[in-house]
């Protein structure tokens, strides 16, 4: 059957069904119903319309979703989330290090319990500085959840959005924003140990606690199945290759994926192709005031000292300069985004705004749009700017990214002269 997650008779049975396990029916009156009506439907689809079920104001617990999938194991003898890729076991390979990566988490959460339970339990260890400074170590080595948030959020939802899924992607993006403030929030408050009482930091601890386990669970129960799915072995290719550009969380792959594949191209037309492409970047194109080769604009553009983005008229991100390396980049800049809607490429909080400034580009209200931001010890500037052609045609929007920081460091005297010079 296919679309099921777009079946709304389908959509309604289902959620009766986790409505009658959320009130603790008994799983032997709800398997018959649930074959009858699911059989056909492939797992993927099943999950999609769990999770979103889940995801919204219906009351359903990780609870009735556990009872939900017990439920297909005893009917059909296997877990639905039992997606079999080859070598996704390596330790090298994206879904390992993920996995890892929580099991590391949730060793830190633990570490983080046994602290708060102590000082709980006994007032009087606020006054042992040892044990707050250790509470305040790990909860900030613990902010190390935001790189395996920014793998997820740039390399494993713009694949997923390719494949035509939106929903799962801006859900859990949504859910990722809420639960880093609530851990700046929380790392904020223990900060102000032992001046603050303990009993509202353990609150708001509890709390983000709550919602980082729910979101470990949800990647472990639908993302990680549904991306086994429906990834193919060139899209974790470029998860692992793009990976190092947003960094790991506690674990490194201490050796490199490199999967058992066989070549299909014919060496003979690689090197008619290559021989093509070295005709195409040595012809001459007119630019601007002359002309260019596509290898020398290609490396003009690399060499300039800004990051740059172009995303056409139609919304689409199309193009950046490779000017260094994505890790190094002020504004990380990988080719899985390439393609990707660029409302997408943003969190779902920052929506109104990007469409705002979308549409103020293009309809000439504003003709650029300037911000600057401090990151660690550099001073940031970035620009977005409407392309039109000569006939006034909207073609998208420039982005241009700069460390001004160079500017800032000259000294007063030299900044004096400089501009006095007669250019």
């Amino acid at each position: 059957m296919a679309n099921a997650q777009f079946n709304t008779k389908l959509i309604n049975i289902l959620k009766d069904i986790l409505f009658r396990l959320h009130h603790s029916e008994s799983s032997e009156s709800i398997q018959e119903e649930f074959n009858q009506h699911f059989k056909h439907v492939s797992d993927v689809e099943i999950l999609l319309i769990v999770y979103e079920l889940k995801s919204g104001d219906n009351g359903i617990t990780s609870e009735d979703v556990m009872k939900l999938f017990n439920i297909y194991t005893e009917i059909y003898g296997h877990s639905i989330t039992d997606f079999h890729v080859p070598e996704s076991h390596h330790p090298g390979h994206p879904v390992q290090i993920f996995k890892d990566e929580n099991k590391a988490l949730q060793s830190v959460l633990h570490r983080i319990n046994n602290l708060i339970e102590s000082i709980d339990q006994n007032q009087q260890s606020l006054q042992n500085e040892n044990m707050i400074e250790r509470l305040k170590e790990e909860m900030s080595l613990f902010g190390q959840f935001y790189n395996h948030y920014n793998r997820k959020e740039k390399l494993f939802f713009p694949i997923l959005e390719r494949y035509g899924h939106y929903t799962p992607a801006r859900i859990m993006w949504g859910d990722d924003d809420r639960i880093r403030n609530l851990y700046k929030g929380t790392k904020k408050m223990m900060e102000r140990l032992p001046d603050l009482e303990f009993k509202y930091i353990k609150k708001t601890y509890d709390l983000f606690e709550s919602k980082f386990k729910k979101m470990i669970f949800e990647e472990e129960a639908f993302l990680l199945p549904i991306v086994l799915s429906i990834f193919n072995e060139d899209d974790w290719l470029a998860i692992a290759k793009e990976s190092d550009a947003f960094g790991y969380c506690f674990v490194e792959p201490e050796e490199e994926w490199v999967p058992k594949r066989k070549s299909f191209i014919n060496d003979g037309n690689k090197e008619i192709h290559n021989t093509a492409d070295a005709d195409i970047n040595m012809k001459h194109i007119p630019f601007g005031g002359g002309y260019l080769t596509i290898q020398e604009a290609n490396n003009i553009l690399n060499h300039m000292p800004l990051e740059i983005t172009f995303v056409d008229k139609y919304g689409f991100f199309k193009y950046f300069n490779e000017r260094m390396e994505s890790s190094e980049m002020m504004f990380v800049r990988t080719p899985s985004s390439i393609g990707r809607n660029v409302v997408n490429c943003h969190p779902p909080k920052s929506f109104k705004k990007v469409m705002k400034l979308i549409h103020d580009l293009q309809s000439k209200k504003r003709s650029s749009e300037s911000m600057w931001f401090k990151k660690k010890d550099r001073y940031i500037h970035i620009t977005y700017k409407g392309v039109f052609d000569e006939d006034g045609e909207y073609l998208g929007i420039l982005e241009y990214v700069q460390d001004i920081q160079p500017f800032l460091d000259l000294p007063r005297e030299v900044k004096k002269e400089l501009s006095k010079l007669d250019i």
